[in-house]
C-alpha cells in the first residue's frame, strides 16, 4: 500500500471549509482520513500514482488553509508522516549544495527503514522520560535505535521504547483506512432503440438480471436479504422499488416470486428505458435447521426450495393474518393469500419490539361447538352453571357476564351474550348464548 500524507501547518478552523476540503480531496483520492488535531491528511494511493495525487492534494489544501503544506509518499505510515513533516532528511545534501525545496518527498519502495535511519528520535515524538535514557546509551539517530534487539529495548526503555523501536525499523502496521468495502452484486440493462410498456417484458428482463445477481451471490457464498429495482423512464425520472426476503437467500425462483409480487401494484408514468438490479443487504449463507422433526440435519435450504416449488404451483398456499376490531371474536382475523411467499419481519429487541410477558391467549374453535348448558338465575340474568359438550359434563366454578354483543343487518344480524367461565379443573372457557336461536355454544378457551 502507498500512503500519501500531507502536513498542514494551519488547519482550516471553519467547519464549512474543512468539509469542502474533504469533498475536494475525495475527488482526487479514493479514500482519505483527516486528523485535524495533528495537522495531517491521509490519502490512499494504493495502485495509483502517489506523486501525482500528492501534487493535486497540495493545490487543494493550500487554497483551503492559506498556508503551504508539505507531502510525503511512502509505503508505511510512519515514513510518510516523517517525509511530510521533515522533508528528505538531514544527510541528503552536501554542505555546499542547495537544499531540496520540493513540497513533495517521495520515499522509494523498500527504503523506508533507510530513510528513517537518518533522523533524530525526536521525529517519532517519544515521551519526555525517554530522552535522557536515549542519551545515556548514545542513541542519536533512529539507525542506532533500530540496530538494537527487542529484548534489550524492552529491558531498558519499556513498552514505549518497544513501540518507537518498531517505528524506527519502519514496522508500522496501523490500519489507517481499514479494509475496503466490497461492492455488492448488481446488474443493469439499458437500451435506446425501443421502449418497454408491457409489464411482462419488464419481468422478463428482470429475470435475466436476477440470474446474473444470484450467480454472483452463489459464487460469494452469500444470500441477499434486500434488493432494489431501479427503472429509468423515458421522461428522465427514476423509480426505485425495494424488495425484501424474510431470510437471506440466493435462490432465483424465490427472488423472482417476491419481485413479481412487488411489481404487481407498480405502474409507470412513461416507458421504461433502463432497468437496474442491485443487492441492498447481503449475509453469508449458513446451514440452518429447517425442520423441527429433523434430528439435527440442516434442512433449511431444502425446506425453502420445497416451499418455493409449492408456491409456484399454488400461489395461495401461504396466507397472512389480517386483524380487525370486529365485535365477534371469530371474525376478528381473516386469512389472506400472500403471493410473494414472504412474511413481514418482526422488530428486533431494542428496535421497537415490545417484550411480551407470559400471559393467557384466547384459542378459538374453527366453528363454535353447540353445547347443553344448565343455568341459574342471578340478578335477573341467565348464568351458566354447568355445560355438556357431548362427551363430558363440566361444572363451572365462576361465570363472568353477560357481555352482550349485537349488530349486523339482514340475514347476518347477531345478538349474543358472552360469558367468561372457569371450569372446576381450572380451564378458562368462553361460552355464548345466541339469543335469536336460544342456543348455547362453546367458542374457545384460554391457554
Amino acid at each position: 500500500m502507498t500512503f500519501v500524507t500531507l502536513s498542514i501547518p494551519t488547519w482550516p478552523t471553519d467547519a464549512a471549509r474543512s468539509t469542502e476540503l474533504a469533498r475536494q480531496a475525495l475527488r482526487i483520492a479514493p479514500r482519505i482520513r483527516l486528523e485535524p488535531a495533528r495537522g495531517l491528511l491521509w490519502a490512499d494511493a494504493r495502485g495509483l500514482d502517489g506523486t501525482a495525487i500528492a501534487a493535486a492534494l497540495l493545490v487543494v489544501v493550500e487554497s483551503a488553509s492559506g498556508s503551504p503544506p508539505r507531502a510525503g509518499v511512502a509505503a508505511t505510515p510512519i515514513a510518510a508522516v516523517v517525509a511530510a513533516r521533515h522533508g528528505p532528511g538531514p544527510d541528503d545534501h552536501p554542505a555546499d549544495s542547495v537544499p531540496d525545496r520540493s513540497p513533495v518527498t517521495v520515499v522509494p519502495p523498500g527504503t523506508d527503514r533507510q530513510f528513517l535511519a537518518r533522523f533524530d528520535p525526536e521525529v517519532l515524538e517519544p515521551p519526555a522520560a525517554l530522552y535522557p535514557l536515549f542519551a545515556a546509551v548514545g542513541i542519536e539517530r533512529l539507525a542506532d535505535l533500530a540496530a538494537l534487539d527487542q529484548q534489550s529495548v524492552e529491558v531498558r526503555f519499556g513498552a514505549d521504547g518497544v513501540r518507537l523501536w518498531r517505528l524506527a525499523r519502519a514496522d508500522d502496521p496501523r490500519p489507517i483506512f481499514g479494509p475496503s468495502r466490497r461492492e455488492l452484486p448488481n446488474a443493469e440493462l439499458e437500451w435506446v432503440d425501443y421502449e418497454l410498456a408491457d409489464q411482462e417484458q419488464v419481468v422478463f428482463i428482470v429475470n435475466s438480471l436476477l440470474a446474473t445477481v444470484t450467480d454472483q451471490l452463489a459464487t460469494r457464498r452469500e444470500g441477499a436479504h434486500a434488493m432494489v429495482l431501479e427503472f429509468a423512464l423515458a421522461d428522465r425520472t427514476v423509480v426505485e422499488v425495494p424488495v425484501r426476503c424474510a431470510h437471506p437467500t440466493a435462490d432465483r425462483k424465490t427472488w423472482l416470486r417476491v419481485i413479481r409480487a412487488a411489481l404487481e401494484p407498480v405502474t409507470f408514468a412513461a416507458a421504461v428505458m433502463r432497468i437496474g438490479l442491485r443487492v441492498g443487504q447481503a449475509a453469508p449463507l449458513a446451514d440452518r435447521q429447517g425442520d423441527l422433526f429433523d434430528a439435527g440435519f440442516a434442512t433449511a435450504r431444502v425446506t425453502e426450495a420445497a416451499l418455493a416449488h409449492l408456491l409456484d404451483k399454488q400461489p395461495d398456499a401461504l396466507v397472512t393474518a389480517r386483524r380487525s376490531a370486529h365485535p365477534l371474536p371469530e371474525a376478528r382475523i381473516t386469512w389472506v393469500a400472500e403471493p410473494s411467499g414472504q412474511l413481514p419481519d418482526l422488530p428486533a429487541p431494542g428496535q421497537g419490539a415490545v417484550a411480551l410477558e407470559p400471559r393467557l391467549s384466547m384459542q378459538l374453535f374453527p366453528s363454535a361447538q353447540p353445547i347443553d348448558v344448565r343455568t341459574v338465575a342471578r340478578r335477573g340474568e341467565t348464568i351458566p352453571e354447568r355445560y355438556f359438550d357431548g362427551t363430558r359434563s363440566y361444572a363451572l366454578s365462576a361465570s363472568l357476564g353477560p357481555d352482550r354483543v349485537a349488530g349486523g343487518f339482514g340475514g347476518q344480524r347477531f345478538e349474543r351474550d358472552y360469558f367468561q367461565c372457569v371450569r372446576h379443573d381450572g380451564v378458562m372457557v368462553l361460552l355464548y348464548r345466541d339469543r335469536a336461536a336460544d342456543a348455547w355454544f362453546l367458542a374457545g378457551w384460554w391457554d
